[in-house]
C-alpha cells in the first residue's frame, strides 16, 4: 500500500521522522540547520570512541548547537521534558540496570559450580591453535605465490611447503579433537562463572578507557618532542629525538587506526581486540598470554632470565667475608717454670698490658686475656 503524503506546514521540515520549525528569532535557514545537525551527530558519534575529537573540534560543534537552538520540535502538543522528569526517568533506568545486574551476578553464581578446569583449558587450547593454523596457511600462501622470500631457490622453497602443510594437517587434527572435547565454546564458564561474551565486555570497557589514554597521552607528547627537537642544536639529541618522535607516531597511528569496536571483537582473556593477536609482530600485537601453549613459552622464557639473573648476581656478589679469628691470648706463661721467673715475667707483662688478666689455660699454663669490659 502506498505511503500518503502529508502535506506539512509551511515553514516546518521532516528529519529522520520528527518535525521541526524555525524559532521566530531564527535566521538559520532550514539547509543551515539539516547540515549543522548532521554536524552535531557526526561529532558527537566519533566523540565516543575518539573523544579527542572533542577537544579539535570544539569551534564546530559550538556552532552547530547556536544553529540547532535556532529550530524546535514541531509535532502538535510536543512537549520537552522537565528536569524532574529526566531525573525520574535516569532513576528509573539505573534501578533497571541495578535489577539486572544483580540478576547476572546471581547466574554467574549458580554457574560457578559446573566449572570445569579441563575444558576451560581445552576451549582457550583450540583457539590457539585455530590461530596458529590461520598463521601456517598465510605463510603457506606466501611461499606458494612466491612473496615470502623471493630469492629463496626453489628445492629449497618446495622443501618448506612440504613441511608447513605437514604442520598444518597435524594441527587441524588437533583442532579437530578439540572441537570435539569442547564443544560450544561460548558455553564454557570460568572460574568465576563468566561467560565469554560477559568477559568480552569487560575486557572492551578497558580496551577503551586504555586506548583512550594512550591517545591522549601521546597527542600530548607528540608536540612537546617535535618542539624539543626544533630547539635543539645537540645533534645527538637531535638524532635521539627523531627516534622517540617516529615510535609515539606509529603507536599513535595504530590506535587510531582501530575502528571503533564492538565487544565480540574482543578477546575474552585479555584486553586486547582479537584481530590484534597474532604470530608475527607487526603487524599483531602477539599471542594471547592466556592461550596454554604461549603461557608455556612465558613461563619457561621467565625462568631462563630468573636463573641467568640469579647467575649474574652470584658471579657479582663480593667473596664472603672470612669468619672472625679465634681468640688468643695476650701472652703465654708455661707451667713448671720457678716462681722466680714467673715473677719476672709477670712483672715485665704488667708493664704491657696492665689491665690484663690472669687465666689459667690449657696444660697449668698462665694466659694473659684482655680485661673482659
Amino acid at each position: 500500500m502506498a505511503r500518503t503524503s502529508v502535506t506539512l506546514p509551511e515553514g516546518v521540515i521532516e528529519v529522520e521522522g520528527m518535525l521541526w520549525k524555525p524559532k521566530a528569532s531564527a535566521t538559520a535557514t532550514a539547509e543551515e540547520f539539516i547540515a549543522a545537525r548532521t554536524r552535531f551527530v557526526e561529532i558527537n558519534r566519533d566523540g565516543r570512541w575518539n573523544p579527542w575529537v572533542f577537544d579539535e573540534r570544539e569551534a564546530e560543534l559550538d556552532e552547530a548547537s547556536a544553529t540547532m537552538d535556532q529550530w524546535t520540535r514541531a509535532e502538535p502538543g510536543h512537549r520537552r521534558l522537565t528536569m524532574k522528569q529526566l531525573e525520574a526517568r535516569w532513576e528509573r533506568e539505573d534501578r533497571r540496570l541495578e535489577r539486572q545486574r544483580a540478576a547476572a551476578e546471581k547466574q554467574r553464581e549458580a554457574r560457578k559450580q559446573h566449572y570445569d578446569q579441563e575444558r576451560a583449558h581445552a576451549r582457550l587450547a583450540l583457539i590457539e591453535n585455530q590461530s596458529i593454523v590461520d598463521h601456517l596457511q598465510t605463510e603457506l600462501a606466501g611461499f606458494r605465490d612466491g612473496s615470502r622470500f623471493p630469492a629463496m631457490p626453489p628445492d629449497k622453497r618446495q622443501k618448506d611447503i612440504a613441511e608447513l602443510e605437514a604442520q598444518i594437517e597435524r594441527a587441524h587434527k588437533l583442532v579437530t579433537r578439540l572441537e570435539t572435547d569442547v564443544g560450544d565454546p561460548e558455553e564454557i564458564i570460568d572460574k568465576n562463572g563468566w561467560l565469554p561474551r560477559e568477559r568480552r565486555e569487560v575486557m572492551l570497557f578497558h580496551y577503551k578507557y586504555d586506548r583512550e589514554f594512550s591517545g591522549r597521552d601521546l597527542r600530548k607528547q607528540l608536540p612537546d618532542l617535535q618542539a624539543t627537537h626544533k630547539a635543539s642544536k645537540d645533534r645527538k639529541e637531535r638524532s635521539e629525538l627523531r627516534v622517540k618522535i617516529g615510535m609515539a607516531q606509529r603507536k599513535l597511528d595504530d590506535l587510531l587506526a582501530v575502528p571503533e569496536l564492538a565487544a565480540e571483537q574482543m578477546c575474552s582473556e585479555c584486553t586486547t581486540p582479537m584481530f590484534k593477536h597474532g604470530w608475527v609482530t607487526p603487524p599483531y600485537d602477539g599471542p594471547c598470554p592466556a592461550w596454554p601453549g604461549w603461557a608455556k613459552r612465558i613461563q619457561r622464557v621467565r625462568e631462563m632470565l630468573t636463573a641467568a639473573a640469579e647467575e649474574n648476581k652470584q658471579r657479582n656478589e663480593p667473596p664472603p667475608a672470612p669468619p672472625p679469628p679465634k681468640p688468643e691470648p695476650l701472652a703465654v706463661i708455661p707451667s713448671g717454670l720457678p716462681i722466680a721467673e714467673i715473677t719476672a715475667r709477670l712483672t715485665e707483662l704488667q708493664k704491657q698490658f696492665p689491665d690484663a688478666e690472669v687465666r689459667r689455660g690449657r696444660a697449668n699454663r698462665w694466659e694473659l686475656w684482655p680485661a673482659k669490659s
